[in-house]
């Protein structure tokens, strides 16, 4: 997929005059930081912290770019699962980043399995990794407080993408080939959600099903839109009313170029009318709903399953209870699940263990999605074959997730604004 220079350009700071990577250490990071609960516009504070040492299974990273992604949100206020360890805590749980030094204990375990060209240097000693092709990660685990210019993160929190294959003009010593670091840096939380819940719910075969789901515009909802494009199957999306008529045109037309089938307004009368049902007719039947809204829009996409159905929500914007109407339970038999990918990766973590008592031909490894030897429990489990097609799909050209850039400096007064229906996701560059 070709895709215009203009819309790919590189944050307007970074492209112009990214500084030269040098692999000076700091001692300190420039971090968004809340020492309390409460809401993000007036927990966060933008803070000089110190940098904790590099133990011997840490990595040093410099981190790239970070999503604000709604549980991000959540644990700043204190309604989601996850809390910090202490205060101060710092947000984000997603992003992509630079490797800058890396463990001893890390070190030597990559020192025997990966060499130089020259076969008799270590290819991530700190002169390595500072002028050699970058080694780039994304975080693999949440909690990893990604916003910030610098982390010092445990290596099983992360995980290498494909070395050397990014833009030169920002990860110095690389090809210009693949400019997706937008997509690269929602490949952790976004993108995996949408791929497993298509993945694990249905049997989503072109031509015999159909996906509905509400909330299109967000990063899921993209994700998920173009990743049944890229499997032949259908897709109708319900998006909430805008404030005009031009307004739900332009976002229904985007939907439309990004592989949805129909796009109704999520009202609870668009999808039934005459016009609607003969355009639904044509289609599969509705195998799946993804619901990240709740509510009477959860309602509205239960109500488009057909019999055997099944209704997966991962989120609840309008934070309304599920609903599932009484006859499609009833006489369809459609039924409702949930998702949370931490609790995905978590139960995923626990078979790769027991992989490795249980099987001679797989071996333990410490150190999670980090550069994981082909023959250790994490490269053979779930979650290393979903992380690896993502990513393979992003290279691919496969996703358009774009993004509304902000720098760490301004982030604060952006995430105090709340979501943005359809503006994209809110993506903070570290050096804009």
């Amino acid at each position: 997929m070709l895709r215009a220079a203009a819309r790919r350009a590189l944050p307007a700071a970074l492209a112009r005059g990214a500084r030269p990577y040098t692999g000076h250490v700091p001692s300190s990071t420039l971090a968004l930081v809340y020492d309390n609960h409460g809401h993000p516009s007036k927990a966060l504070r933008l803070r000089e912290v110190p940098l904790p040492p590099l133990g011997p299974d840490d990595v040093l990273v410099e981190m790239i770019a970070s999503p604000v992604n709604p549980a991000d949100l959540n644990m700043i206020e204190g309604t989601y699962p996850i809390r910090p360890g202490a205060f101060p805590a710092i947000g984000g749980n997603e992003g992509l980043g630079r490797v800058m030094r890396i463990g001893e204990r890390v070190r030597e375990s990559l020192a025997t399995r990966y060499l130089t060209e020259s076969n008799n240097d270590d290819a991530f000693s700190p002169d390595a990794l500072a002028k050699g092709a970058p080694l780039h990660v994304v975080t693999a685990e949440p909690g990893c407080g990604t916003w910030r210019t610098h982390a010092v993160v445990p290596a099983s929190k992360l995980r290498t993408l494909q070395r050397g294959t990014e833009p030169a003009s920002v990860l110095p010593g690389a090809n210009a080939h693949e400019p997706y670091l937008e997509e690269l840096a929602q490949m952790s939380v976004n993108v995996q959600t949408a791929w497993r819940m298509l993945n694990d719910f249905a049997a989503l075969t072109p031509t015999q099903a159909t996906v509905v789901f509400n909330a299109p515009t967000s990063a899921v909802g993209r994700a998920a839109i173009q990743l049944c494009k890229h499997r032949g199957v259908d897709v109708v999306a319900l998006l909430r009313p805008r404030p005009t008529h031009e307004a739900f045109a332009a976002d229904a037309n985007r939907l439309i170029e990004l592989g949805a089938s129909h796009v109704f307004a999520d009202d609870g009368a668009a999808h039934r009318s005459v016009e609607a049902r003969a355009q639904l007719a044509n289609l599969p039947p509705v195998r799946l709903a993804l619901n990240g809204v709740g509510g009477a829009s959860c309602v509205n996409v239960s109500s488009m399953l057909a019999k055997d159905g099944v209704v997966v929500t991962y989120g609840g914007m309008s934070k309304q209870p599920v609903g599932v109407p009484t006859g499609s339970a009833i006489f369809k038999n459609v039924s409702a699940r949930g998702f949370w990918l931490t609790r995905w990766l978590e139960d995923r973590r626990m078979e790769e263990e027991t992989a490795v008592n249980t099987d001679p031909m797989v071996v333990p490894w410490a150190h999670g999605a980090f550069m994981a030897p082909p023959d250790s429990a994490y490269a053979r489990g779930e979650r290393a074959a979903m992380g690896n097609e993502c990513e393979r799909l992003i290279r691919a050209g496969a996703l358009n997730l774009p993004t509304r850039r902000v720098g760490l400096e301004e982030a604060c007064e952006v995430i105090g604004e709340g979501v943005s229906v359809g503006v994209g996701k809110t993506v903070i560059w570290m050096k804009e």
